[in-house]
């Protein structure tokens, strides 16, 4: 076995802490000599600091090469940032409008009431889905009689008599 060979295996010996001190003496040796193989090079700086008696502060930690941490380009920060602060001000906004639109909405309702089981409810978180369908229903049948302006109430009256026959269970308005 080569000379490289065994000191890769002592040098993994050595860090899961199974070394004697015939062991450790060999590698101080062959990692002080002139001669490291390449792979084994960057535990050079620790080895010679144990052989040094530990004395000299300790090395710094070599980098290691191929992919290095990526850093984020402070544009890239800034402009997170913005997009973050452009979400929360649109959000703020769209929240703004749904209330000012629900705040209209109760001004425009308010005093109105409904009566159910002969009972007189004016709470407008109430009745407000009861108005709703009442202001749907008003605008369906605002489309089907558009021309209703121009017919004479005879002719309204007999229109609403043929739909009463066709929906004899729906209320007439």
């Amino acid at each position: 076995m080569d000379k490289d060979k065994i000191m890769e295996q002592l040098v993994a010996k050595f860090l899961d802490g199974a070394t004697s001190n015939e062991e450790e003496r060999r590698l101080y040796d062959y990692f002080t000599g002139s001669r490291v193989a390449s792979h084994l090079h960057k535990y050079k700086a620790m080895f010679e600091w144990y052989a040094g008696g530990m004395a000299a502060p300790l090395p710094p930690v070599a980098e290691p090469k191929g992919r290095r941490a990526r850093t984020v380009p402070m544009w890239a920060k800034v402009a997170a940032g913005a997009a973050a602060a452009v979400l929360i001000v649109a959000g703020a906004a769209v929240a703004y409008q749904h209330h000012a639109q629900t705040e209209r909405m109760y001004a425009i309702y308010s005093g109105s009431y409904i009566v159910r089981g002969g009972k007189k409810i004016t709470d407008l978180k109430v009745i407000m889905p009861e108005l709703r369908r009442i202001e749907h229903e008003a605008c369906a049948l605002g489309n089907r009689y558009k021309g209703i302006g121009r017919m004479s109430p005879k002719e309204i009256f007999k229109m609403m008599e043929n739909e009463n026959k066709q929906n004899s269970n729906r209320p007439t308005i």
